[in-house]
């Protein structure tokens, strides 16, 4: 894991972290492989960054020039979607492999947790998520949706819930689905703050569902909280 990126809200919408007091989270931080594609997703600036990480990309490995408008139209496709969740960060991975790009990608959004049925503040901790999350026995096929549900010890931030598996995954603002293999991990922000870290990671690489978990695990457990006081510190 070589590419490290602290960052704030790219949505164009409210900034999840504003109003933070000196104490309290102001940005999240993650780790990708260098190999990956990291841009910015605000509608205003989303293909530009795209345009700009895939010329540099190419610049440094020009055998790739002759896949470049595949590798941005992936990434874009990559950006709409995330651009749905109150993403704050986005990282890609597009590969060619025969001629044929292999993908994944990895987002963190940060949401509010709050019981929709009361407008009540909603617990955040692993135990609430393990209580709502349901498993999903193997098919038949290798390619049938299944998933497990755990709880895992991130090591920067704790406990955390987590589901993972092959699902069927709706397509924003359509009527399709498709299927993929599928990591979410639910961290709760520090110091009763009721929001919780949402990391979200995929691929329709279902014959490697299982080297592809390996590595979102790992990525995963590079996040972290990063509060005003470690800036100052780091600088």
């Amino acid at each position: 894991m070589q590419s490290d990126a602290s960052l704030s809200d790219g949505t164009g919408e409210e900034d999840p972290f504003a109003g933070a007091a000196a104490g309290d989270v102001i940005a999240i931080n993650i780790q990708v492989p260098s190999t990956w594609y990291e841009f910015d997703v605000h509608p205003a600036t989303v293909n530009r960054s795209i345009r700009e990480v895939v010329a540099q990309r190419v610049k440094e490995r020009p055998e790739l020039g002759q896949h470049q408008a595949d590798l941005i139209r992936t990434l874009k496709k990559v950006a709409r979607e995330a651009r749905n969740n109150r993403v704050v960060y986005c990282g890609s991975m597009c590969e060619i492999v025969d001629d044929e790009p292999m993908v994944a990608s990895l987002t963190v959004s940060v949401t509010a947790a709050v019981n929709e049925a009361t407008g009540e503040t909603a617990p955040t901790g692993p135990d609430t998520f393990m209580d709502i999350l349901s498993p999903i026995a193997p098919g038949r096929r290798p390619t049938d949706p299944w998933r497990r549900v755990s709880v895992v010890d991130l090591p920067e931030t704790g406990r955390a819930a987590r589901t993972e598996g092959v699902e069927d995954i709706e397509v924003p603002d359509d009527n399709r689905s498709y299927r993929a293999v599928m990591m979410q991990t639910f961290v709760p922000f520090p110091g009763g703050d009721p929001k919780v870290a949402v990391i979200s990671a995929s691929t329709p690489q279902l014959a490697l569902a299982e080297p592809m978990l390996q590595l979102f695990d790992l990525i995963t457990s590079t996040f972290r909280f990063v509060r005003r006081a470690d800036l100052d510190t780091e600088s």
